[in-house]
């Protein structure tokens, strides 16, 4: 195999400030790095919309002040790593079941049901990460 034609890892970050427009500014971030990078479809559909429902989650839940979220992805041939850092320590609720006719508390399930894997990092002193992992092609 040449050095060319050596996978390479792609990273992407943006800083997103706690205000409702940075949801859509994350979704078009997403999409447009995941159409640069050659790809398209309905797994980047699906990266698109677990970005949606994580920056939410920080912006609505965690940031409460502290003004600003950070999504990162990564990309190796095809794994696709998508995360969201915010301030605060507290875990996502997880197993939270939604009433039947709220719009709200169906986004963790969400993100764990379309994600090859998921999970959650906490460091004391600079946050939590929530990550998600979808396999491109």
């Amino acid at each position: 195999m040449s050095a060319l034609s050596t996978p390479l890892l792609r990273t992407s970050e943006l800083t997103l400030t706690e205000h409702s427009g940075s949801v859509r500014i994350a979704r078009r971030h997403i999409r447009d790095q995941l159409n640069l990078w050659g790809y398209d479809g309905d797994k980047v559909d699906d990266l698109v919309l677990i970005g949606s429902e994580l920056v939410t989650n920080a912006v609505v839940h965690a940031c409460q002040g502290d003004g600003e979220v950070r999504l990162y992805l990564q990309e190796f041939s095809g794994d696709c790593r998508l995360e969201v850092w915010d301030p605060r320590f507290d875990l996502p609720l997880q197993n939270r079941r939604p009433r039947r006719f709220n719009e709200g508390g169906r986004g963790i399930r969400l993100v764990r049901e379309l994600s090859l894997d998921f999970g959650v990092v906490v460091r004391r002193g600079s946050g939590k990460r929530v990550w998600a992992r979808v396999l491109l092609t």
